[in-house]
């Protein structure tokens, strides 16, 4: 079965915070110099599509807000933020501005920077393709175990799904190398820069296709590092290389683990936070998984293979209001296990070869792990799912059906782990 076939097969929309619509003005004031677009895009990142619009609006990319990144491959629409400093300034910004695979229409004038709190969440519409028989009737069994008893709503049901991260949070896992986070807190720093700059994916395209494969070919040569500072194309990571070939230019030693950390910390900062809850995120999911197989032992429970773990769904007559109140902590020094969850965070670590007081990295202060509580639980608002019918991409001679599946999530779940609840 494939999803984002087509970008029209992957739709997602960002729905503000209902304060935050409330609260915008018709027009900018000297307490209102935000002003608020929705900013449409297909095939493009979101710091891309900020980027061009930033450069059509004449003002600075850091002066361009938003709540999330959205897929690349999809069309989808977010809240922005432009901050002016003056009212003539804010006069001189377009009502609309539109470009090649992007658009933006402003909607309003804010007091403050467009941030997670004037975000609900986000609404999906997604095409499954390739379809058969056995997967669709899989499908439409899998949500009548999952569906809500009192799910009924203005827009459909709603589906009890556990709250997992999906793996689009774990890029920094997927070359099959291991955890940079986990590299990092043993302090092998050239192992975790390697991972994070040199370590080249099927998935690369452009400048970091580029960017890593000569890094890859490159690593550890002789006078390298001055050369591949010199040669490699331009991108943020870079500074790592250029800060490497600094080092190398003035000791007549090979750079040690120390040297790494510093190059390490050359890169940008949301870069290295990130590998850091990339790792905490895959402990969380553990966490949950063991949750969710004792909230469901009488074998009713659903499973789905990822590339990360299985997958497991307690249907949702399984899940008390009990299981729905619980939060589980992304792991961090302060976290202090609690029931019901405590032992099984203990034995994960355990396996990990780690302890809750370990899980810092040595000789930095940051990037660092904070702990955050996730529920367990997260409900999949107004779903609906389409009957199947041909799927008109498959070939003329094909059987594959295709299926449409609509639903709303708070911000932070993953639309991908509810398509796992369903089976795909």
């Amino acid at each position: 079965m494939t999803i984002r076939r087509t970008p029209a097969d992957f739709v997602v929309e960002e729905v503000a915070a209902p304060g935050f619509e409330a609260a915008l003005r018709a027009a900018p004031a000297p307490d209102a110099l935000v002003a608020v677009y929705r900013l449409h895009k297909s095939q493009l990142t979101t710091p891309h599509a900020v980027s061009l619009l930033a450069a059509e609006l004449r003002v600075r990319q850091n002066d361009v807000t938003y709540a999330g990144l959205k897929d690349k491959h999809a069309q989808t629409s977010q809240v922005v933020g432009v901050t002016v400093r003056t009212l003539a300034d804010g006069a001189l910004l377009p009502a609309e501005a539109i470009g090649p695979k992007w658009s933006a229409r402003r909607i309003g004038w804010a007091a403050a920077p467009v941030d997670a709190a004037a975000i609900a969440g986000n609404r999906f519409r997604i095409v499954v393709r390739g379809v058969s028989e056995g997967a669709a009737a899989e499908m439409s069994r899998r949500a009548a175990l999952l569906a809500e008893p009192d799910g009924a709503g203005e827009r459909g049901g709603a589906l009890c799904i556990v709250n997992y991260f999906g793996a689009q949070r774990f890029g920094s896992a997927r070359h099959g190398g291991g955890w940079i986070a986990r590299s990092l807190i043993d302090g092998r720093f050239e192992h975790a820069l390697k991972l994070a700059i040199a370590t080249p994916s099927r998935k690369d395209t452009g400048v970091t296709r580029t960017f890593t494969r000569m890094l890859a070919a490159g690593w550890g040569q002789a006078g390298g590092w001055a050369r591949l500072a010199r040669e490699l194309p331009r991108c943020p990571e870079k500074k790592a290389v250029e800060r490497l070939a600094f080092m190398a230019s003035r000791r007549d030693q090979p750079i040690d683990e120390r040297g790494f950390r510093e190059a390490f910390v050359a890169l940008p900062y949301f870069l290295q936070q990130l590998y850091v809850e990339a790792y905490q995120s895959h402990l969380w999911n553990e966490l949950a998984r063991g949750m969710a197989a004792r909230i469901a032992a009488d074998g009713t429970l659903l499973k789905t293979d990822d590339e990360f773990g299985p997958m497991l769904f307690p249907p949702a007559a399984a899940v008390t209001a009990e299981h729905r109140a619980l939060r589980l902590p992304l792991p961090a020094p302060e976290t202090r296990p609690a029931e019901p969850w405590g032992a099984d965070l203990q034995s994960i670590l355990e396996r990990e070869g780690l302890t809750l007081e370990r899980l810092k990295i040595p000789g930095l202060r940051r990037p660092f792990f904070g702990e955050a509580m996730r529920p367990l639980f997260v409900t999949a608002a107004a779903f609906a799912m389409s009957e199947p019918e041909p799927d008109e991409l498959a070939g003329r001679n094909s059987r594959a059906m295709k299926r449409e599946v609509r639903f709303d999530l708070p911000r932070g779940a993953y639309a991908t782990v509810v398509l796992r609840a369903l089976g795909q």
